[in-house]
């Protein structure tokens, strides 16, 4: 008799596709809109990108609510008021007619709806239904929205030019709604709910009764949940809490430099822009490499190694963007920063629920979030800074390369300890 696929996979499917098409819109479509916007209201370079530095900053105040909502009313939920949200900023979006109002709109409203919809009700859900291959669960989940770049850039793009961005953005709402909020009832909670197990093992024996002596089985069980979980208050009070933060912080700076400073840098150099704008976009597609690879080796060896490896290809890959001037070195650096940020995406996660459990992970992950919110708003305005006092990214990148290894030493004094009480 063929054996059933396992449910949690059919959540890991769903939760793909909403990633995929959530920050496909939301994110990498960004760049799209960004000079038919600018050019047709007269904003300089610098009010449109307030809109990418607004969303940071948006995410990092909605993440701690968004995480402690999903904890006292699950994920479902949330995923659909995001999309909900989230369909009519977009459909709102033709109704702009000042930059005040595509800060609100777009930095707060539509951010805001994204904040619930995607990965973190996404990451905790899926925490709850995998352990052993939790790792690869995450990968197969970070891949959507590498796809989403891919996929959903080129399509704004096609709609621009054949109805204009306003008419654009109303199909992007429209096509949230339709997708999204279907596929939200796809996600079920927690397996016990269908008399599962996490990973599609047997369900646990009964609890034994009260002066019973408790065996083997059940003492293994509880190594996994339950008596291991930490409170908010308990993460907070551990270092390897605010190691991880730190870790992230530094490499949310790298992350968020590179998407918005790769292609000046690039034409700067004397690079075509038409090679620079398409590096963008195959950075996104290296790094799916880096997603499965590093998920699938997260089941089976130390998660806190594998970081340090990826963040140490991250910042090598820095250092060749910093003297970049062939498409030799472009492309080493597309591999080693691709890969390297890649790996650490599924790794994110799953390491936060190893150190922490899963009763609180959706309030945990909310409260470490913002670190990387700031970091994606801090890393891009620091490096315009340093390029506008000194004609180059040169100090920027050496710098931010340098933090990225730093994120290495971080992640490596992030040791768990176990939990005092």
């Amino acid at each position: 008799m063929k054996k059933k696929l396992f449910y949690g996979w059919w959540i890991v499917a769903a939760t793909n596709i909403i990633c995929m098409f959530g920050y496909g819109t939301w994110l990498y479509s960004f760049g799209v809109f960004f000079k038919p916007m600018s050019e047709e209201f007269g904003w300089t370079r610098a009010m449109t990108a307030g809109a990418y530095a607004l969303r940071s900053v948006e995410g990092g105040v909605a993440s701690p609510i968004v995480g402690w909502a999903v904890d006292k009313y699950g994920a479902r939920l949330l995923v659909v008021i995001g999309a909900i949200v989230s369909g009519a900023a977009f459909t709102l979006m033709p109704l702009i007619k000042s930059l005040l109002g595509f800060y609100l709109i777009y930095g707060i409203m539509l951010s805001a709806g994204m904040s619930a919809m995607l990965y973190l009700p996404a990451w905790t859900v899926i925490a709850k239904w995998f352990r052993r291959r939790l790792s690869l669960a995450m990968a197969i989940l970070s891949v959507g929205a590498g796809l989403g770049g891919i996929i959903c850039a080129p399509l704004a793009a096609h709609m621009i030019n054949r109805f204009g961005w306003r008419s654009a953005f109303v199909v992007m709402g429209i096509f949230i709604w339709v997708v999204v909020i279907p596929l939200a009832f796809v996600i079920k909670e927690r397996p016990e709910a269908l008399g599962l197990a996490p990973d599609g093992d047997p369900p646990a024996p009964p609890l034994p009764r009260a002066g019973a002596e408790p065996n083997a089985d059940s003492i293994a069980g509880s190594a996994h949940g339950g008596d291991g979980d930490y409170t908010l208050k308990e993460a907070l009070r551990s270092s390897a809490f605010w190691f991880l933060a730190l870790a992230f912080f530094f490499q949310g700076m790298a992350h968020s430099t590179v998407t918005v400073h790769t292609v000046p840098a690039l034409t700067d150099a004397g690079i075509p822009a038409e090679r620079a704008a398409i590096s963008i976009g195959l950075l996104t597609l290296v790094s799916i490499i880096g997603r499965l690879a590093f998920g699938y080796l997260g089941d089976f060896f130390s998660k806190r190694y594998l970081f340090m490896i990826s963040y140490s290809l991250m910042g090598s890959g820095l250092l060749v963007l910093m003297t970049a001037k062939t498409m030799g070195m472009v492309w080493l650096f597309l591999f080693l920063f691709g890969v390297g940020f890649g790996g650490n995406i599924p790794l994110m996660p799953a390491i936060r629920a190893e150190y922490f459990g899963r009763k609180a992970l959706g309030k945990i992950q909310g409260f470490m979030d913002p670190v990387m919110m700031a970091a994606g708003a801090t890393g891009p305005i620091w490096t315009g800074y340093i390029f506008d006092s000194t004609g180059s990214y040169r100090l920027a990148f050496m710098t931010i390369g340098l933090l990225t290894f730093l994120a290495a030493v971080a992640m490596f004094l992030s040791r768990p300890r176990r939990r005092v009480s």
